[in-house]
């Protein structure tokens, strides 16, 4: 490649090494240019909500991809983030901290003043490094692509990508020289979820062009700049076991994609491979069916403890004199002033809940109702939720204002996420010291740094 789109240059001339030189190619290597940074280097590999017990079933079909992969590592169970969802999980990864110590509680918060209204943190809303910054400053050079939370991209050395929730490529690509590029090449951040409801086949053919051109970019730059740190983040997967997991009608378009993906992997596994590098392969949540959703504030309006102020309810027309509201995905903030009685409100609601039983199939939608101070610890712990919800499988928490009902049947999003049976596989590391269902997503973030020689 030449001119303005060679990565290498971009990468040289705009993050120069002590006055190192242009890297070369190694033609021995795949035409792989070699990093010169001490930091072992790492391929992260992730399939946003890819369940173990799926990855288990497809191990099993003729000709899996993942016996191959799999008996190269160790593989274990993890557990999410609270909540667990992908901006809160991948945050708690990229930083290797909890939602306490990074400051991301969900993927909208609550602004109250200058005037009440809904704002969506962004990576640069993070108040802990993350592994990309710790890269970077260790001498260390990044290709990040799509990974959740890295939007805006941060001035690394090397090509940052941004993902959710960045929904576009203007400003978010990292140098910025690049993003014409991949805008002409068919690249897109994510696909429009709304299709899904219009059209499903033309959803999935959008997923299917969608990681067509994601892999085109990852191997230019997997092949083009001298990473120590290379992780591609697959968000297809999320989408489609959202609209379509269990779905009969879909199944065959379901396995080709999933196929695509896992051949994505296998793709990848051997570059990392042939570069000498750990590889190292991740989820953020599990996946399951979606029997049941639970609206929280209609639940919280139902019992009297929310209001609106006029015929349009939403966030910025909450009553002043409501005593609790909620946030996506299941968690409630208490609006009465700090002391006994907000506490003994918080404490009495959160038994109201606990002792909620879904109508149609009389089961409790909710495991569990946590305090903050019960989940998490650092600086920032009085800025998450009062009460932290964790549904039981099956139940899928939504935070809409106005809704008509407490629980509903879903009829399009049949997918929902679950706290545990997510899963972490590397290739050397202590992780198969871990048991399964003890390390959580910020510490497999940990073990990455960890892999990389960065302290943790």
């Amino acid at each position: 490649m030449s001119g303005a789109h060679n990565t290498s240059y971009f990468y040289t001339a705009r993050m120069p090494r002590g006055g190192a030189g242009l890297p070369t190619r190694n033609s021995d290597n795949m035409n792989l240019i070699q990093p010169n940074s001490t930091l072992h280097p790492v391929m992260v590999i992730s399939l946003d909500g890819t369940p173990l017990s799926l990855l288990k079933k497809r191990s099993r079909l003729p000709e899996s991809i993942w016996p191959q992969i799999l008996s190269n590592g160790t593989i274990r169970e993890i557990r999410s983030s609270r909540p667990e969802m992908s901006s809160v999980a991948w945050a708690s990864y990229l930083t290797g901290k909890n939602p306490g110590e990074h400051g991301v509680f969900g993927f909208v918060e609550a602004q109250l003043s200058p005037r009440p209204r809904l704002i969506y943190p962004k990576g640069s809303d993070l108040l802990a490094p993350t592994i990309l910054r710790r890269v970077h400053e260790a001498g260390g050079t990044v290709v990040s692509i799509n990974v959740p939370m890295t939007e805006p991209p941060p001035p690394v050395r090397g090509v940052v990508i941004g993902g959710f929730l960045g929904v576009d490529l203007t400003g978010n690509v990292h140098p910025p020289e690049l993003e014409d590029q991949l805008r002409r090449d068919g690249y897109i951040v994510d696909v429009e979820p709304s299709l899904a409801y219009e059209n499903r086949d033309r959803f999935l053919d959008a997923l299917n062009s969608t990681l067509d051109a994601r892999l085109r970019a990852a191997r230019r730059f997997a092949t083009e700049v001298p990473w120590d740190y290379f992780h591609l983040h697959i968000m297809e997967t999320d989408r489609l076991y959202h609209f379509f997991w269990d779905e009969q009608k879909f199944e065959d378009r379901f396995n080709e994609l999933l196929s695509h993906c896992e051949q994505t992997v296998l793709e990848f596994a051997e570059l990392a491979e042939q570069r000498g590098a750990a590889l190292v392969l991740l989820s953020d949540h599990g996946f399951t069916r979606c029997k049941r959703i639970v609206f929280i504030n209609a639940l919280l309006e139902k019992i009297g403890l929310l209001h609106y102020a006029g015929s349009n309810p939403s966030f910025e027309t909450i009553h002043p004199d409501s005593t609790a509201y909620a946030l996506a995905p299941g968690r409630v903030f208490m609006r009465v002033k700090a002391g006994p009685d907000r506490e003994n409100a918080r404490d009495k609601l959160a038994e109201i809940l606990r002792d909620i039983r879904d109508p149609l199939t009389g089961e409790k939608p909710f495991v569990s109702v946590d305090l903050r101070e019960d989940l998490y610890h650092g600086p920032h712990v009085n800025r998450a939720a009062d009460l932290i919800l964790l549904p039981k499988a099956g139940y899928d928490i939504k935070a809409d204002f106005g809704a008509d009902k407490v629980f509903e049947t879903p009829s399009v999003l049949v997918g929902a996420h679950t706290y545990n049976d997510a899963f972490f596989f590397a290739t050397g590391g202590n992780v198969s010291s871990w048991q399964d269902g003890e390390m959580d997503i910020a510490e497999a973030g940990n073990e990455v740094m960890r892999l990389l020689g960065l302290a943790v």
